[in-house]
């Protein structure tokens, strides 16, 4: 049998062929939550070029490491199962699943345009935030992604239980034409026949955004991917991050910490040691035990008292207190987008349009082109200055932050006022 040495990597090399599509490789782009190499690789068939895709593939392992693989792939196998019960507009395709002699390798969707993580890094280059109608919209579109995908149910109608457990900034994508979509639900949890179950407790997908309860060994349901989702919205609207320890300020909270928060604390640190978490995370995982309202309260600072109060009920500590499901909170955006100026995906390419004519040469130094996988729409920076229409007016309570302490991205001081 073959190992990771077949896999050639070498500029346009094929590498694997389905009937007259040839999968030539294009770039590494890293390696997945469960230990997938990922490519970004382009289709080939007789009549030319078909466009990009993602591959995710579960190569066959060096002996010392065999008894990892069936478990890795198992979890491609399941991603690509679920994939196909997630059909919706804003939730990235899988299209389909490949035995190869070096493994398993998993086709999906390649999403052009801008994560979030990006988009949040321009606009700390420019010097201010997107508008509160950016932020609305393009946060409406990921809950009703994962309204979708919470929904779900088998074929016998009962409730998949489906959560995506990794919401952050850099899988959530706006495309070149304004749409939104999320991108990636390979550490999901779901009851699908024949599952692999994780095998500890701990946060599966970038722990940073993960809930309190993931943190201390709990069951994460749906309103934890509302959480992270918070924290996400939280982040780009305001560049402040909930687990930042200069945003909560530590020091302070301790002393008024009851028994009862300090042996959730306690319990969350030797879980964290016993699960392998990075020694980073400690200050994090000490901010998720132990934040209070006014923290929130700190945190949304600038904000709109109605975005505030998503906000708020999005970063309750008790899943109870949070929205009821993504349906919920989908319904509370639009709303308040309804109370705003009109905003589409057209109204969001220009928004993102402006921010990188504003940003001008300071987007030499966030090196866009790699953080985006080498695919980042040409027409976005080739044609700043075809740009004409600047995001419509704020409404009278919309306040839009400008970079502050909490911009940590770029490594640079806050703009002058």
């Amino acid at each position: 049998m073959s190992n990771v040495d077949d896999l050639r990597t070498t500029g346009g090399a094929v590498l694997f062929q389905v009937g007259d599509t040839a999968y030539e490789f294009l770039q590494t782009l890293g390696t997945g939550r469960n230990g997938e190499r990922v490519m970004l690789a382009r289709r080939r068939t007789p009549a030319g070029y078909q466009g990009k895709v993602v591959l995710k593939c579960v190569v066959l392992p060096e002996r010392k490491f065999a008894e990892a693989y069936p478990r890795a792939r198992a979890r491609l196998e399941e991603e690509a199962r679920l994939a196909q019960l997630l059909q919706h507009p804003n939730i990235a395709r899988v299209h389909g699943l490949f035995e190869m002699r070096y493994g398993l390798c998993a086709v999906l969707e390649c999403v052009e345009g801008f994560s979030l993580d990006a988009l949040l890094s321009i606009a700390q280059a420019r010097g201010r935030y997107f508008s509160e109608p950016f932020v609305l919209y393009v946060f409406a579109e990921v809950a009703a992604a994962l309204a979708h995908a919470h929904s779900r149910t088998d074929d016998a109608g009962a409730p998949l239980g489906i959560v995506n457990r990794d919401i952050n900034p850099s899988g959530i994508r706006l495309r070149p034409g304004g749409s939104v979509a999320l991108t990636d639900f390979g550490v999901a949890f779901s009851r699908l026949a024949g599952r692999i179950a994780t095998s500890l407790p701990r946060p599966r997908g970038e722990a940073l955004y993960a809930p309190p309860e993931a943190f201390l060994g709990a069951r994460v349901d749906a309103r934890g991917d509302l959480f992270s989702l918070g924290l996400t919205m939280l982040e780009f609207a305001t560049g402040r991050h909930l687990y930042d320890p200069a945003d909560l300020r530590i020091p302070e909270a301790e002393p008024h910490l009851t028994l009862e928060e300090h042996r959730r604390v306690l319990d969350a640190s030797i879980l964290a040691m016993e699960t392998g978490l990075p020694s980073f995370m400690e200050d994090a995982l000490w901010c998720a035990m132990a934040y209070r309202p006014r923290d929130l309260a700190r945190a949304t600072a600038g904000v709109s008292q109605p975005l505030r109060a998503i906000l708020h009920t999005l970063l309750r500590r008790r899943p109870a207190d949070r929205f009821a499901s993504a349906a919920e909170l989908e319904s509370a955006l639009r709303a308040r987008l309804a109370e705003l100026a009109p905003f589409g995906p057209a109204d969001a390419v220009k928004e993102v349009q402006q921010a990188l004519l504003e940003a001008g040469e300071a987007l030499e130094e966030l090196d866009l082109l790699d953080d985006e996988g080498g695919f980042v729409p040409a027409g976005w920076r080739e044609h700043p200055d075809h740009v004409e229409t600047h995001p419509g007016g704020r409404g009278a309570d919309e306040v839009t932050t400008a970079p502050g302490a909490g911009a940590r991205r770029t490594g640079k001081a806050p703009p002058a006022a």
